[in-house]
This record gives C-alpha cells, sequence and structure tokens, in this order.
C-alpha cells in the first residue's frame, strides 16, 4: 500500500477493503466468526457539560 491511507478502521476480507470512518466519541467491538469479521457494532457517547 503506497497510497496515503486517511484515519480510521481498515477491515480487509479476502482482499476488499472496508473502512469504518472515525467517530468524534464512542466505541467498536468486532465480531469474528471462523476467523473473518461478522459484524461491527457502534455505540456512541454523548457527553454532558455541566457549568457552576
Amino acid at each position: 500500500m503506497n497510497e496515503k491511507m486517511e484515519d480510521g478502521v481498515y477491515i480487509v476480507q479476502e482482499g476488499e477493503i472496508t473502512k469504518l470512518e472515525p467517530k468524534t466519541h464512542g466505541q467498536d467491538v468486532i465480531y469474528w466468526k471462523n476467523e473473518q469479521v461478522l459484524d461491527v457494532e457502534r455505540t456512541q457517547r454523548i457527553r454532558i457539560k455541566r457549568t457552576k
């Protein structure tokens, strides 16, 4: 790979690349089955700021 890659998560399966775009806040969980990615679960966190 000589091209510049952008920030994110890249999943390669059978030569095909799937890019997951970065999020501001949150979590990604990757589920595997038979040595391949089956699903990706994305959650989002929202920070509540309180002022005094």
